[in-house]
């Protein structure tokens, strides 16, 4: 988490995940919403937490003994490819912390707008201060947020089921080994979306400017090439200002007091313990 949000929960784990998953239950809004919920490793009271908050009936707990970061992404894909509850899918990482009735607007923009194709609440800090992710963006006024198409995001978005489906071997790609690394989630993203692989200058540029940007560059070509050549390109939208915070060191988004809203989240969750 950043270094303010590691002082407001004061290296609590539970309390992080309380806080963040009371969040997303209010975000939810008047949304009746299924719910798999995947515990890799993770104590009883972790358990307790959904069970506290969710309706048995749109609950489904899996318990893993640790397959990892990896694992349990490729296995939220598997499942919500495979579920025949909804055709409006999220998938969720579980350090975050939302807006109240951000999927309200979510679900919204994925039902009245089909060109968009993904989309994340989430606006990186990083696509309006970092040279790789700069790029001349479609603009959607949505919901009280611009939606921006972006090149990239981490493993917590939105997409229809129609589309997972046939782009689920890219995203399982994230196993892949590659030379001494792997594939990377910019790579993933990269071939879905398909902003600079054609750009030769990008190839020469990003090595100096960003080794992680330059060998997803690299990963692109060797794990999704079918994507690339024949693949449809899809659209990446995000939400500014975000409708959600990343828990990770230097990654709250811009433009909002986050710090804030945490401490003010973390002593109401504290007064109900």
């Amino acid at each position: 988490m950043s270094r303010s949000a590691s002082a407001i929960f004061e290296g609590d784990k539970y309390l992080l995940s309380k806080v963040a998953l009371e969040s997303f239950k209010a975000a939810m809004g008047n949304l009746r919403v299924k719910l798999w919920v995947l515990l890799d490793k993770c104590p009883p009271e972790y358990e307790k937490l959904f069970t506290d908050l969710w309706d048995p009936r749109d609950l489904v707990l899996e318990r893993h003994p640790g397959i990892g970061n990896r694992g349990t992404l490729l296995r939220q894909y598997q499942v919500l490819c495979e579920q025949e509850d909804a055709e409006l899918v999220y998938l969720a990482e579980d350090d975050y912390v939302y807006h109240p009735g951000a999927f309200e607007t979510m679900v919204g923009l994925l039902r009245d707008h089909p060109e968009v194709d993904y989309l994340t609440p989430y606006y990186h800090r990083d696509y309006d201060t970092v040279a790789m992710h700069q790029l001349h963006s479609q603009t959607l006024p949505y919901g009280g947020v611009t939606w921006k198409t972006v090149k990239t995001t981490t493993g917590t978005f939105a997409t229809r089921r129609s589309i997972l489906r046939p782009t689920k071997w890219v995203f399982d790609t994230l196993l892949q080994k590659v030379l001494f690394s792997e594939q990377t989630d910019v790579g993933v993203w990269l071939a879905l979306t398909k902003h600079d692989i054609f750009n030769p200058i990008k190839y020469v540029t990003w090595p100096f400017q960003n080794r992680y940007f330059a060998w997803s560059l690299f990963t692109v070509w060797w794990t999704c090439w079918r994507q690339v050549m024949f693949g449809r390109r899809y659209t990446l939208w995000a939400a500014k200002p975000s409708l959600c915070t990343h828990l990770a060191e230097g990654l709250t988004p811009l433009g909002y007091d986050w710090d804030k809203e945490l401490q003010t989240r973390v002593e109401a969750a504290r007064k109900k313990s």
